[in-house]
């Protein structure tokens, strides 16, 4: 008899190790980008290209809230490091590369930044990988923290209405999207088992990436506000809730142009004017495309030609 095929994580490691593996799945990543770049373009195109030039927001604030609002995470995540490694401080343009492979593919970033720990940060591997990995747990608590503060919020404002079907079941959606806050709890109380930090090394990673998220839905918030696109301060944190929940689903790619699409649907549901909504979400995009290829892309590239030419 032949044996059972084997189709668990060692098959699966082993196909994504590979060359075809990892050239098939590089092919999906980029099969899927190009599916939501040709649905949002079909359904931009139908919106109109000039209207929503002439309803680009005209308030100076909301451009400066754009680039203050790239800065949030690698200035949170410099502190971060600079409380996790004393000393050994890693620059902002490693931070800022990191945000620009993240925004790639999820944890591609983190990836390249414990390549670069391990040549440039003079500390035991396990306590390079220990830091980020945790520091990643910790920023999903954080992330999960927002929404159940937003949740409530919208409650109480009349922005959001729960199905009827999901009473019976609240407790099985709260328990599921409980899992990174039960992960933070684990780190505390297993402490030395799980980590190697100290509890207040815990604390306060967690306390910077709690405030930092807090500061983004601010910002995004009074980006949507000043934008003039939408008619509430209920609709604004409608679509800040919105993002949030879309950047914290895991694994997921290209999750801006997840976000421009259903932001796009989101305002067609909620009877709001779709094109101005339309103009500032492919400006969003944009703009964090734009800064990442300027501040971390073009600056890695000339860093790798000028180290290249190097005796």
């Amino acid at each position: 008899m032949t044996a059972a095929p084997d189709l668990g994580p060692n098959f699966l490691a082993r196909v994504t190790a590979s060359p075809w593996g990892k050239r098939g799945l590089q092919i999906l990543r980029w099969s899927i980008a190009l599916a939501l770049v040709l649905l949002i373009g079909r359904r931009l195109t139908e919106l109109g290209w000039r209207e929503m030039w002439s309803a680009r927001p005209s308030s100076l604030l909301f451009y400066l809230l754009l680039v203050a609002q790239f800065f949030v995470q690698p200035s949170g995540d410099f502190f971060i490091y600079r409380n996790l490694w004393p000393g050994k401080n890693p620059p902002l343009g490693v931070i800022l590369r990191k945000r620009f492979l993240n925004n790639v593919m999820d944890y591609t970033g983190e990836v390249f930044f414990f390549f670069w720990a391990q040549r440039h940060v003079k500390l035991a591997t396990a306590t390079l990988a220990h830091s980020i990995k945790d520091s990643n747990i910790l920023s999903a608590g954080a992330g999960l923290a927002m929404v159940w503060l937003m949740a409530p919020l919208l409650l109480v404002t009349g922005g959001l209405q729960l199905p009827k079907e999901w009473a019976g079941q609240a407790w099985l959606y709260v328990l599921l999207g409980s899992v990174p806050l039960l992960l933070c709890a684990l780190l505390v109380l297993a402490h030395r088992k799980v980590t190697v930090l100290s509890r207040r090394q815990i604390a306060a990673t967690f306390t910077i990436h709690f405030f930092r998220a807090l500061l983004m839905l601010v910002v995004e918030f009074f980006l949507w506000t000043v934008s003039g696109a939408l008619p509430t301060a209920v609709a604004c944190l409608q679509f800040v809730a919105l993002r949030l929940v879309v950047t914290r689903l895991p694994l997921i790619p290209n999750k801006d142009l997840i976000f421009v699409g259903a932001g796009i649907a989101a305002a067609g549901f909620t009877n709001v004017s779709v094109t101005p909504v339309a103009t500032v979400l492919v400006i969003l995009a944009a703009v964090d495309l734009v800064l990442g290829v300027l501040v971390a892309g073009i600056p890695w590239a000339l860093d790798t030609i000028r180290g290249e030419r190097a005796p």
